[in-house]
């Protein structure tokens, strides 16, 4: 599987090239896009499917394993990270929500 995630109304390079990008071009570029393409299987007794990355825009997640918790409603497939972060009181799930087309 492969996923891109883009904010919409990034801002353009001032340069025609992105290896001579300004740091600040760079860092808000990188902040605003993810992307990685991974093999997956899933787990239907914990409703999980674990990503095995193989490359993305993170280094550090090539060969990990990204579990994504799933809840299938209808048309929509709702997929959630466990929770994010270091701080016991305050840590994020991002949750993805896929509706099919007609």
């Amino acid at each position: 599987m492969s996923v891109h995630i883009m904010r919409a109304g990034r801002a353009n390079f001032q340069g025609e090239t992105k290896f001579r990008a300004a740091p600040e071009e760079m860092r808000s570029a990188y902040e605003s896009y993810e992307a990685y393409f991974s093999t997956y299987a899933v787990d239907e007794e914990n409703h999980i499917i674990n990503h095995t990355v193989i490359g993305g825009l993170f280094p550090n997640w090539t060969g990990s394993v990204q579990p994504r918790y799933y809840q299938l409603s209808g048309d929509r497939l709702i997929l959630s990270t466990a929770p994010i972060g270091t701080n016991p009181t305050n840590k994020t799930i991002v949750t993805l929500v896929w509706e099919r087309m007609k």
